[in-house]
């Protein structure tokens, strides 16, 4: 798809298992090889350097244009000082010859590389600090740690997290800042690396208060089959756990049991508007049914 183009500037954000099967890449080696060649189209790249593979990048390409970004490693652009609560991020950046204190209104760590990765192409665009700094309070990304206003006044969020590293990081970052339970719902996709299934319930169930296994996109596979290999997962742990197959009636549960104090992190579907079963896609978005189940 892109034969033949130049690329001005391009980013590295991180590399993780979600696109490893059958019908995708057949190992993580093949897959970041298939990753660099942008790199290699690319004028000037930003580069996390926290992630692991992130992190060979510079080495690789000594003779491109490589800045890294990062919160532990020494990157070029480095975030300090990171305050992280239910509803924001914050932290230090320098910018020009200034520390600037940057607020974003999107919580969870991931908020903050996200942050940097825009900051570096922006001031490559000659953006200013201030309308930097105030794009990112206002920024808003459909299905990334959204959350869902209701009149039980409860804290659901829903989130794309399908990955095992997506996962332990948004219930992570949700541990950190709530003051009650984390209540964990999620499934895995159907037709996709069946490795990760048993890894993410073990993520759940070491993390979360309390964890509902349910259904994501089951395409072409049994949904009670996915949801049996989550759970060898969280049956490692000491994790509390119910299967719901049916992710709607999983949802209702999950409203029952928390108070105001509790978080539920509605984790797989984000920002899609379907579910996708033998080849279907049906309609399915979870803004509409938490609605109509709290009413």
């Amino acid at each position: 798809r892109v034969e033949g183009c130049e690329f001005e500037m391009a980013i590295f954000t991180n590399l993780s298992e979600d696109h490893i099967s059958e019908k995708e890449h057949p190992d993580m080696k093949d897959y970041f090889e298939s990753k660099l060649k942008i790199i290699e189209m690319s004028k000037r790249t930003f580069v996390n350097i926290d992630d692991l593979y992130g992190n060979k990048i510079p080495d690789k390409f000594e003779d491109k244009n490589i800045t890294s970004y990062g919160i532990d490693n020494a990157g070029e652009v480095l975030a300090k000082d990171i305050t992280i609560t239910n509803s924001y991020v914050d932290f230090k950046v320098k910018m020009g010859d200034r520390n600037e204190r940057v607020k974003v209104g999107i919580p969870g760590r991931f908020s903050v590389y996200n942050s940097l990765a825009a900051i570096c192409v922006v001031r490559q665009l000659g953006i200013d600090t201030e309308t930097i700094k105030t794009a990112l309070l206002e920024v808003r990304v459909p299905g990334r740690s959204e959350v869902i206003d209701n009149n039980k006044e409860l804290t659901i969020m829903i989130d794309y997290a399908h990955s095992p590293e997506s996962l332990e990081s948004i219930l992570r970052a949700s541990k950190s800042y709530t003051r009650g339970n984390v209540i964990s719902l999620f499934g895995c996709g159907g037709d996709r690396d069946k490795r990760k299934r048993p890894i993410m319930g073990e993520i759940s169930g070491r993390i979360a208060d309390f964890t509902f296994i349910t259904s994501d996109n089951p395409r072409t596979e049994d949904p009670e089959q996915i949801i049996k290999e989550i759970e060898d997962g969280i049956k490692k742990t000491k994790g509390k756990y119910k299967v719901v197959v049916d992710r709607t009636e999983a949802i209702k549960e999950a409203i029952n049991m928390a108070n105001k104090l509790d978080i539920i992190v509605l984790a797989g579907k984000g920002h899609e508007p379907y579910q996708e079963i033998n080849g279907e896609k049906l309609p399915y978005d979870e803004r509409v049914i938490v609605k109509e189940i709290i009413g």
